[in-house]
């Protein structure tokens, strides 16, 4: 590389205005003399003004020239040092010349930047950042330089040439080095109409009446003005090359242009730029659809390379993430490369492993036709066959490129969850397991494994036992993350349930709902799969030992809503305690009309009428007059039941108002009832007068109530067991006894009236026969 110095002084004469540029020192050899000197005079003239320019010589020669220009104070004009490149090779950029320090009021001689100084990528990033939207348009006036270097000048108006400067150094960083080589410009002109340079500087102190920066035919027709200084500027104008080689400034990823000058201006080169980027807000919308459709070119081309294929795969994928693009063109065209590679035997591998490629179904079925008959006509002809090895192809090609729902491929998992249903089919059932491994896809098999819990009936939940019980126990034990309740439950039910000392019955019933469902049953849909998995049959059920054991995981309620409460009548019939969900399963049972026995139905509602009255919470009347019915009914009671009905009736007549037992005669039950009848009610009485109550002793004072127990205490009642009558004067005694020393003369008067409305004549006497008897 031969460059050549020069030096020349540039005088202005002070009488005629004429320029005058005088050599300092001898010219080189080679150097075409004539030419520099037009170039300087052309560009340095006027004002004499000092800048930096690069100019290509109009000469046969050729070369271009690169001057620094400054006031020399002891010529009195302006030095102007020059460097001429014949071939125009210089070390990067003649851009990297410009040395601010040697302005005018600057410090030091030396015209040019030390050799190796070169912009800061970082300073040209941050000069990016803050010019905004003003770097795109100058970047397509520059791109449009090449086009036609006969276009229009680019005219940078700046405050000062450190500003125009960095324009310049901004535009050659975004191009490759011969082409910012190329680039003429000067940093500063007091006319550029005049300047030899494609980029020309001008300051605020720019004569208008030279050139007008603000007239609409200068900066609309003649040049391109980019105004830094407030003016209007000519019309906005831009491409996509220099749109993303703008945002890739401003995202702080400086461009890397190739060194091909023939791809300066492509794009592709940009967007693998682009994909260091971590967000693309700020591309727009128009921006990365001309993009796709480059990539979508280039990947078609057979000419490109597996580092670019591999770079429009990522583009691709990024792309698809921003939303309103659509990416599928690209996607279908880096396919088919693939395809081609391949070739027509590894169409559906090639498919299978596309993953990485956003395809969407309807691409996939597109592409996939150009290569033959698209396998969904193949695995629906193979549906009419048991599931085999045969399956494998077709679906693992649907399922690598199909959508999730395709229909057939929807077929596809019913059939083969029909063949798990069927274990005893053990050919069918072990081909369609080893069908499923070998497709070694899990979301598939899950499907399949969901499937088989479809509807959970009695049959499918008791296939899904016996397949949990069968070779295959293994293979769908790990398949169980996130499968359904009925399929977690059947293998359980399996496993817990094999072999001789296996869990079986209410035993495994409560095991179940510990280990699957916390230790209770919320709902009645898991009431009735659990029943099938424990006691299957149309009438299965618990044993009678175990029946009262069933409602400890389960509410009683939850039993008779699921239609299961005939099951446990041996129990509602002779438990062997009466707790609290004993008396809530009768409750839920006695509701439940039409899902019992009539006789059971009766035991039930028995219950609940005891239980009640005994509680105070059924009238007396009402209790006499249902009791009787329900308990013929219900027929025989177990001795448990049957007690404690007794029971419940004794204390009920013994908390309830003697006035209404002697009005109901429903002490009469009593008297001809059984001895534990009998015995539960002196209970009763005696529980009542030392608890509260109706026989209370403080109540005992009203003589409504004495005549009143002393009438049905001495009535006659046929039939009377003798333990009755011994019971009743026991009654009298310890009962009426004990509250007759409380009563005056007005209020034993007034029982004797009572008694003698009541009960007549005879009752008065026996009435003051007792009462001598008690002294």
């Amino acid at each position: 590389m031969a460059i050549r110095e020069l030096s020349y002084v540039l005088h202005r004469d002070p009488d005629t205005g004429a320029d005058r540029l005088t050599p300092t020192t001898e010219v080189p050899d080679g150097v075409p003399d004539g030419p520099v000197e037009r170039v300087i005079a052309a560009t340095h003239r006027g004002a004499l003004s000092a800048a930096l320019s690069h100019t290509r010589l109009p000469h046969r020669a050729g070369g271009t020239l690169l001057c620094s220009a400054r006031h020399d104070e002891e010529a009195a004009g302006v030095r102007v040092d020059a460097r001429w490149a014949p071939d125009g090779d210089w070390p990067r950029w003649p851009v990297d010349s410009w040395r601010p320090r040697a302005l005018p009021g600057g410090p030091g001689t030396d015209a040019f930047a030390p050799a190796g100084r070169l912009w800061d990528e970082a300073l040209l990033a941050k000069f990016a950042a803050d010019r905004g939207e003003r770097l795109a348009p100058f970047l397509a006036d520059v791109r449009r330089l090449f086009a036609d270097p006969a276009g229009r000048q680019i005219v940078l108006a700046e405050e000062d040439q450190e500003t125009v400067a960095r324009w310049i150094a901004l535009a050659c960083a975004s191009l490759p080095v011969p082409l910012a080589r190329a680039l003429t410009f000067t940093t500063a002109a007091d006319d550029p109409a005049a300047a030899p340079q494609q980029i020309v500087g001008v300051g605020p102190g720019l004569d208008t009446a030279v050139f007008d920066r603000f007239d609409l035919v200068t900066r609309t027709h003649l040049f391109r003005v980019h105004d830094g200084l407030g003016g209007p500027g000519s019309p906005r104008a831009t491409d996509p090359w220099a749109e993303l080689t703008a945002w890739l400034w401003r995202a702080g990823a400086a461009p890397r242009p190739t060194d091909r000058p023939e791809d300066a201006f492509a794009l592709l080169p940009l967007a693998r730029r682009a994909l260091r980027v971590p967000d693309w807000d700020g591309l727009g919308a128009d921006l990365p659809r001309t993009l796709l459709d480059t990539a979508a070119r280039a990947a078609a081309e057979d000419t490109t390379d597996a580092d670019t294929v591999r770079d429009l795969t990522d583009l691709c994928s990024r792309a698809a993430a921003l939303p309103g693009l659509d990416v599928q063109p690209l996607a279908a065209a880096l396919l088919r490369r693939r395809l081609r590679t391949a070739g027509p035997p590894g169409v559906d591998a090639v498919l299978s492993a596309a993953v990485d490629l956003p395809l969407d179904p309807g691409t996939r079925r597109a592409v996939r036709a150009e290569y033959g008959p698209p396998p969904e006509d193949d695995l629906r002809s193979l549906l009419l066959t048991p599931p085999g090895p045969s399956w494998g192809r077709p679906l693992r090609t649907l399922l690598g490129t199909g959508p999730a729902e395709d229909p057939v491929v929807d077929d596809a998992v019913s059939a083969l969850a029909r063949a798990l249903a069927r274990p005893e089919d053990r050919r069918t059932c072990a081909d369609t397991v080893a069908l499923l491994d070998s497709l070694g896809d899990r979301a598939f098999t899950r499907r399949v494994v969901d499937r088989l819990a479809r509807g959970a009936g009695e049959t499918r939940l008791q296939a899904l036992r016996a397949l949990a019980r069968s070779p295959h126990a293994d293979w769908l034990s790990g398949h169980l993350d996130g499968a359904p309740l009925a399929v977690r439950l059947a293998v359980s039910a399996g496993r817990l349930g094999r072999g001789a000392y296996g869990l079986s019955g209410v035993d495994l019933w409560t095991e179940l709902v510990h280990a699957h469902l916390d230790g209770e049953i919320s709902d009645t849909a898991t009431v009735r799969m659990l029943w099938t998995l424990v006691w299957p049959g149309r009438n299965g059920g618990p044993t009678p030992r175990e029946q009262g054991r069933v409602t400890e995981v389960c509410p009683p309620g939850l039993i008779a809503e699921a239609g299961l409460a005939d099951r446990l009548t041996f129990w509602l019939r002779n438990p062997q305690h009466l707790d609290r969900p004993y008396i809530a399963f009768a409750r839920e049972a006695a509701r439940a009309p039409g899902r019992l026995p009539e006789a059971d139905l009766a035991v039930a509602q028995l219950v609940c009428l005891a239980h009640d009255f005994a509680a105070g919470r059924e009238p007396l009347a009402d209790t006499m007059r249902r009791c009787p019915t329900l308990k013929a009914r219900a027929g025989r009671l177990g001795t448990v039941l049957d007690d404690a009905v007794d029971y419940w009736l004794a204390h009920g007549m013994a908390r309830s108002d003697p006035e209404e037992l002697r009005r109901t005669g429903a002490l009469h039950r009593v008297a001809t009832g059984r001895m534990a009848l009998i015995r539960h009610y002196g209970d009763a009485v005696r529980e009542a007068q030392a608890h509260g109550g109706a026989l209370d002793p403080a109540a005992l004072r009203d003589p409504r109530r004495v005549a009143s127990l002393f009438l049905v205490w001495t009535d006659a009642v046929d039939g009377a067991k003798g333990g009755w009558r011994q019971l009743s004067g026991e009654l009298l005694l310890d009962v009426l006894g004990a509250v007759l020393p409380q009563l005056d003369e007005r209020a034993l008067g007034e029982v004797a009236t009572l008694l003698a409305g009541r009960g007549g004549e005879r009752g008065v006497q026996a009435w003051n026969k007792w009462r001598q008897g008690m002294r």
